[in-house]
């Protein structure tokens, strides 16, 4: 594809940043639920980590038809329609009158969100590619950003009375303005896919990039789902300050994404996948082996920064496997890691309930060390 006059790459490559931080909104809004649902419910972390699993069958499930809807209609479609569901879902969350109703709206959530990751990624894959740079980790910061940005927000708001339902019927309102500038987007004709089959399966350079995703993901919802239960429950901090840990997370993730591009193109993707694999193993080591709060936030804070740039890096080696079209490979590599953002927290829940939570966590750090040793199938 050829590049774009800085003039017409502009307002796409600043759309695209705004369409990442309104799905980082909506993560964190989903990561403030958990607790309260957790609270409201009383539910223990194996009837919790249950529950979960509704939205990472809605993911799974909405896979295939998120890739077949992007090849009739292209990702800008598909991104904005589902952006709008998910805008209204989010809300409903925190006003779920049961366990029931509660796990029906997450079998939906998880749904919508999978299949906007998709469309984001694939979206942010072309816009890439007519910017003749790496893009990516640009993108993810801004998703970063916006799950840092409604994360303190929501905390100030609840500390002045706010309610959870408040806090995200305001962030729903943030995420519908932001999908009113989505006619910048790139749009269906120049998103089109290579002549070919409409589906393809994954070659074995795919599966392994899926696979590394599916670690980092994996470490991603586990911060989301678990972190302030961790340090609430497990080192016994008060629920306003044991939400530091996920705000470490996403201040340090956001700072190592905002870096990633450039560190990235100077020291080369593997090794900067492999530092990021190293700090998280560290940082979880902090997290797990000492009993301070503290040392809980900080930890929290080096898996974040570790693992800022390992997702961006996997997506941008996607749009480059040989012998696969990029429509075909993006959401197959996006999936896997979908798969372990939404399916990963359900196990770490069930072996938190017999096991306990920081030996679920420390199976987590063993993907991450694995992962270190598949960082050359990200190099360009």
């Amino acid at each position: 594809m050829a590049l774009q006059p800085p003039g017409m790459a502009g307002p796409k490559l600043r759309t695209m940043r705004l369409m990442f931080f309104m799905a980082g909104i909506g993560i964190s809004v989903w990561a403030i639920t958990v607790p309260f649902t957790k609270i409201r419910f009383h539910l223990d972390d194996g009837t919790l980590g249950l529950m979960l699993f509704a939205g990472g069958t809605g993911g799974v499930l909405v896979m295939p038809l998120a890739g077949m809807a992007m090849a009739r209609w292209g990702s800008r479609a598909v991104l904005l329609g589902v952006g709008i569901g998910f805008g209204i879902v989010l809300p409903l969350l925190t006003l779920a009158p049961s366990p029931l109703a509660f796990t029906l709206l997450l079998f939906v959530y998880g749904s919508l969100f999978g299949a906007l990751d998709i469309a984001l990624n694939a979206q942010g894959a072309v816009i890439e590619k007519m910017s003749g740079r790496l893009q990516m980790s640009g993108f993810h910061a801004c998703y970063s950003l916006g799950s840092l940005a409604i994360a303190v927000a929501s905390s100030l708001l609840l500390r002045l009375g706010a309610s959870n339902a408040a806090c995200a019927l305001a962030s729903a309102i943030v995420i519908f303005l932001i999908l009113s500038q989505g006619g910048h987007l790139v749009p269906r004709a120049a998103d089109a896919p290579a002549d070919g089959p409409k589906i393809a399966l994954p070659n074995r350079a795919t599966i392994l990039l899926g696979l590394c995703c599916f670690a980092c993901f994996l470490t991603e919802g586990a911060a989301t789902d678990w972190s302030t239960i961790f340090l609430r429950f497990s080192r016994g901090l008060p629920l306003a300050s044991a939400a530091l840990g996920y705000a470490a997370f996403a201040v340090a993730m956001a700072s190592s994404r905002l870096m990633g591009d450039r560190v990235a193109m100077r020291l080369g993707q593997p090794q900067v996948m492999r530092l990021g694999c190293m700090l998280a193993v560290t940082g979880f080591g902090l997290i797990i082996l000492t009993h301070s709060g503290v040392c809980g936030i900080i930890g929290f804070g080096l898996v974040g920064l570790g693992t800022g740039n390992i997702a961006p890096l996997v997506f941008s080696a996607a749009s480059r496997v040989p012998g696969m079209d990029p429509s075909h490979s993006v959401p197959a590599v996006v999936g896997l890691g979908y798969a372990g953002f939404l399916i990963g927290p359900v196990a770490i829940g069930l072996v938190a309930n017999h096991l306990g939570l920081g030996t679920a966590l420390g199976l987590d750090a063993a993907l991450l060390g694995a992962t270190f040793f598949a960082a050359k199938a990200v190099a360009a």
